[in-house]
C-alpha cells in the first residue's frame, strides 16, 4: 500500500510540474491525502482531519486515508473517532498492520489491555523491524503485569530489549473520554466536572475548552460558552472546532442569521466538513427550509453513512414534515449506531402527534336588573393537515332574551415560517336574531424576538373582522403585542381595540392580560378590559375584569374554568365559563 501511495504521489508531482503556467487543477484524493499527512506530521490535527475527510469524501474506501485519520484522532485524543477510523480501515484491508497498530494504541489508551495486546503483537509479529510496535507490546505487558495480569513471554527482538516506561494512562485523555460518555448520556453536570478537571491539568488544551463551551451552551449558559470558544480561538486562531462551536451557540440563542453567516464562512473553505454540513442542516430546520436541511443531512450520510447526528437530523426533518413513521425509522437507525444516547431516546419517547383537537365550552351569564340569563356554548373540531396547516370548524349556540342563534364558522391557520403565521375565517348565522348574519376575519402573528432563557419570545399580532348585522355592519381591528419572561412562565399581552360601524360610529379601547404557568400542568390568567362590545350590531362601552385557570389532566386532556364581571351602561353581567380540550 505504501508503494502504491508513493507512486500516486509521484504522479501528482509530475502533473503539477508539467502543467503550463496559469492552469489550476482541482485537488485529487492523493493531493488531499498528502496535505493531510503533512498537516498531521506538523501536529495541525484539525487541518489534517479536514483534509483527510475531504479525501475520504472523494474515495470512501481509501484505507490509507482512514489510517492517517485514525492517527489524527489519536492526536486530538478522540479515541472513539480513532477507533472508528482504524476499524473501517481493517474492514477494507484486514492485513493492514498500521491499522492494527493504531487500534492497539486506542485500546491501550482506553485501558483495554486485554484487547490491546493481541493487536500490538500482531503488528509486531508481521513487521519484526517495527520498533514502535515492539515497544507498545512491551509497554502493554508491563502494564498488565503491574495490574496483576500474567503477561506472555516477549518475542526475541532487539526492540524488546529496550526498557519501556511503566504505562500510565493520559489523565487528560481519560477525563475527556469520561466527559464525552457522560455528555452522550445526558449527564451534563457530571460531564462538565470531568472537563474542568482536565482543564486544570491542561489549561491551554483547545479540545477541553471547546468541550466546556459545548456543555455550557447546552446548559443555556451562553455567555460562558462564548468565552470558552474565544479562549480556544485565542490559542489557535481559526480553530475549526471553536468556530463550529460558535455556530451551535448562535443556534441555541435563536440567532439564525449569525449562525448562517458563520457556517457559510466555514463551508466556503471546507465544503465537505461533516460537522459544518450537519449544522447547516440544523440552521435550515430553524429556517423551516426542510428541503435544504434534508439535502445537507444527505450529503453527510454520503460521506459518512454511520453518522448518527445526520440520521437524527433526518428524523427531525421528517417529523417537521409530519411523517412520524419515517422520523422514528431514522431515530432507530441513529440509536443503533449510538446505543443509549439520551438525545435520541428522548426523540423516540415523544408520542406520535395528535392531529385532531376537540374544544367544548359553555358560558352562563347573570344579568342585573332582573334581565335574566344568557347562555353561550360552542364546540369546535380542528385537524392539523400538516405541521404548517390547520383546518377547523366551530358551531356556536347563543341564547338571549328567549331567542337562540346558531352560528357556524370555518377557519384555516397557516404557518409560513417559524416566526410568521396567519389565519382566515368565515362564519354565518342562518335566520340571525342578534348575532351577525355573516362574519369574515383574518389575522397574523410575527415573532420579533426569539425565546431565550429569561426573556422572549415576543410577537406582534393583529386581528381584523367584519360582522354584518341586519341593520348595520361593524369593522373591528385589534393590533396587540405579547411577550414572555421568566423562562416563558409569565406571558403579558396588551391589545388595542378599534371598532367602527357603517354610519361612522367609532369606539376604541384596550385589553390587558397576564398568563402564568404555576406548574407544568396548572396555569392561571387574569386581566382587565375597557373596550367596546358588539351587541346586536351596537357598540357598547364595557369594562371587564376577568380571570381563569386551566389544568392538564393528562397530555391529551385539558380542563378550563373562567369568571368575568362586566359593567355596561344599562346593566352589569357576571359570566362563569367551563370548557375542555381533548387531543387525539
Amino acid at each position: 500500500m505504501r508503494q502504491s501511495r508513493r507512486a500516486a504521489l509521484a504522479a501528482c508531482m509530475f502533473l503539477a510540474m508539467a502543467a503550463p503556467p496559469g492552469v489550476s487543477w482541482a485537488q485529487t484524493v492523493d493531493e488531499l491525502y498528502a496535505s493531510g499527512v503533512k498537516a498531521r506530521q506538523a501536529q495541525h490535527f484539525d487541518e489534517a482531519a479536514d483534509l483527510l475527510k475531504r479525501a475520504l469524501a472523494l474515495k470512501p474506501d481509501n484505507a490509507d486515508a482512514l489510517v492517517q485519520l485514525g492517527f489524527v484522532e489519536l492526536g486530538r485524543n478522540d479515541l472513539p473517532a480513532a477507533r472508528d477510523a482504524f476499524s473501517r480501515a481493517l474492514s477494507l484491508a484486514p492485513t493492514y498492520m498500521d491499522a492494527s497498530f493504531g487500534l492497539a494504541e486506542v485500546e491501550f489508551r482506553s485501558g483495554n489491555l486485554d484487547a490491546a495486546l493481541p493487536l500490538a503483537e500482531k503488528a509486531a509479529g508481521a513487521e519484526p523491524g517495527n520498533a514502535d510496535a515492539a515497544t507498545l507490546v512491551e509497554t502493554i505487558r508491563k502494564a498488565k503485569q503491574a495490574a496483576g495480569g500474567k503477561p506472555k513471554p516477549a518475542p526475541a527482538t532487539a526492540a524488546s530489549a529496550k526498557t519501556a516506561p511503566l504505562w500510565r494512562p493520559d489523565p487528560v485523555a481519560g477525563l475527556m473520554e469520561q466527559g464525552r460518555r457522560l455528555k452522550a448520556a445526558g449527564k451534563l453536570a457530571e460531564a462538565e466536572r470531568a472537563y474542568r478537571r482536565a482543564l486544570k491539568l491542561a489549561p491551554r488544551n483547545t479540545d477541553v475548552l471547546v468541550a466546556l463551551g459545548l456543555v455550557a451552551g447546552a446548559g443555556q449558559r451562553f455567555d460562558e460558552a462564548g468565552q470558552f470558544f474565544d479562549r480556544a480561538l485565542a490559542i489557535k486562531p481559526g480553530l475549526l472546532d471553536a468556530r463550529l462551536g460558535k455556530v451551535r451557540l448562535a443556534i441555541w440563542q435563536g440567532d439564525g442569521p449569525r449562525a448562517r453567516a458563520i457556517v457559510d464562512d466555514v463551508l466556503a473553505s471546507a465544503p465537505d466538513n461533516v460537522e459544518a454540513l450537519n449544522l447547516d442542516a440544523r440552521i435550515s430546520l430553524l429556517e423551516a427550509d426542510y428541503t435544504r436541511a434534508g439535502q445537507s443531512f444527505d450529503r453527510v450520510l454520503a460521506i459518512d453513512p454511520r453518522n448518527a447526528e445526520a440520521l437524527l437530523g433526518i428524523g427531525d426533518v421528517r417529523r417537521a414534515e409530519g411523517d412520524d413513521a419515517a422520523a422514528r425509522a431514522a431515530y432507530n437507525q441513529a440509536l443503533a449506531i449510538e446505543p443509549g444516547s439520551a438525545e435520541i431516546e428522548q426523540r423516540l419517547a415523544v408520542p406520535p402527534p395528535r392531529k385532531w383537537r376537540l374544544d367544548i365550552g359553555t358560558e352562563v351569564s347573570d344579568l342585573t336588573g332582573g334581565l335574566g340569563d344568557w347562555t353561550d356554548s360552542a364546540a369546535g373540531l380542528a385537524y392539523r393537515l400538516s405541521p404548517a396547516t390547520t383546518l377547523s370548524g366551530r358551531t356556536r349556540v347563543a341564547t338571549r332574551y328567549g331567542h337562540t342563534d346558531v352560528q357556524v364558522e370555518g377557519r384555516i391557520d397557516q404557518a409560513f415560517s417559524p416566526a410568521f403565521s396567519a389565519y382566515a375565517l368565515a362564519a354565518a348565522t342562518p335566520d340571525a336574531d342578534f348575532l351577525a348574519r355573516y362574519s369574515i376575519g383574518a389575522g397574523a402573528s410575527w415573532q420579533v424576538v426569539a425565546p431565550a432563557k429569561a426573556f422572549g419570545p415576543v410577537s406582534l399580532n393583529i386581528d381584523a373582522r367584519y360582522d354584518d348585522f341586519a341593520d348595520t355592519g361593524v369593522t373591528t381591528v385589534s393590533p396587540w403585542v405579547q411577550g414572555y419572561i421568566f423562562d416563558g412562565r409569565l406571558g403579558l399581552s396588551a391589545r388595542w381595540v378599534h371598532a367602527e360601524d357603517d354610519i361612522g360610529t367609532r369606539a376604541d379601547g384596550y385589553v390587558l392580560r397576564a398568563d402564568l404557568a404555576v406548574t407544568q400542568r396548572f396555569n392561571v390568567f387574569g386581566g382587565y378590559a375597557d373596550a367596546p362590545e358588539i351587541s346586536d350590531g351596537t357598540l357598547v362601552p364595557t369594562r371587564t375584569v376577568f380571570g381563569g385557570v386551566s389544568f392538564d389532566v393528562t397530555d391529551p386532556l385539558t380542563l378550563r374554568a373562567s369568571i368575568a364581571h362586566e359593567q355596561r351602561p344599562t346593566f352589569d353581567r357576571t359570566i362563569v365559563g367551563l370548557g375542555l380540550t381533548a387531543r387525539f
